[in-house]
């Protein structure tokens, strides 16, 4: 079976992720001078922007979790009916998360919010994953 492209996206970030953090270990053994904050700040958010648009990944291939023990219990009509109604739940949270995220990282913008290590990266980089993953989750 073939995987949607997010989950690709998500192995790659979450791999360079991984990849970034082991180099900080031997930059702080050889170099400490190169191994500062920044080696942890940017694997934090590459792990966060790999999980979430991983996330969406699974929304697509419905690998996510769902609490549906008493869903079972229910006759086939009945059942696509609650599936119905949790789909459209669904979307409608995550289409307000998209929602609400892009006022964050707008706010962030306005503020010119940066972070407090040494590269002084801007926040809003950081925020837009969760809005760019529950769009791709309401799509």
């Amino acid at each position: 079976m073939r995987k949607p492209p997010e989950s690709l996206v998500a192995a790659v970030l979450v791999l360079l992720a991984l990849v970034i953090f082991l180099g900080g270990m031997v930059f702080r053994s050889v170099a400490p001078a190169l191994g500062g904050g920044w080696i942890t700040e940017l694997t934090i958010y590459l792990v966060v922007w790999g999980l979430l648009i991983g996330a969406a990944g699974c929304v697509a291939e419905q690998e996510h979790i769902r609490a549906d023990f008493f869903v079972r219990m229910l006759g086939p009509g009945a059942r696509r009916w609650v599936d119905l109604l949790a789909a459209v739940a669904g979307c409608l949270f995550c289409v307000a998360l998209t929602w609400f995220g892009w006022l964050v990282v707008d706010f962030a913008l306005l503020l010119d919010e940066r972070s407090p290590s040494i590269m002084q990266f801007p926040k809003v980089y950081f925020y837009t994953a969760l809005p760019v993953s529950m769009a791709i989750c309401s799509v």
